[in-house]
């Protein structure tokens, strides 16, 4: 799987995405600051339809939305990127 971390409990494995445990596109910022987190190949069609993408204002979705449009791939640091800064898809 893409955009997902691989977490075995149990004698079981299954995907977790590196927002999975976040309540905020803040708390994922600072997981990501931190390097807490770190997925190189988010799953784009999951992110977008969580709970904090949909929660996030319009300008910071757009900005995440056009950086996974440019490389049809999203990096951790890209959606950090657009938190702090909505230019962010238009200026790098």
């Amino acid at each position: 799987m893409l955009g997902g971390l691989i977490v075995a409990t149990g004698g079981q494995a299954y995907a977790k995405n590196i927002w999975s445990d976040d309540d905020t596109m803040e708390e994922l910022v600072k997981d990501i600051d931190k390097g807490k987190d770190n997925d190189d190949s988010m799953n784009w069609h999951d992110f977008k339809n969580s709970k904090i993408f949909k929660q996030e204002d319009i300008e910071t979705q757009e900005c995440i939305k056009n950086r996974q449009d440019l490389s049809n791939n999203l990096v951790d640091y890209e959606v950090l990127h657009c938190f702090e800064d909505s230019d962010y898809a238009y200026n790098n």
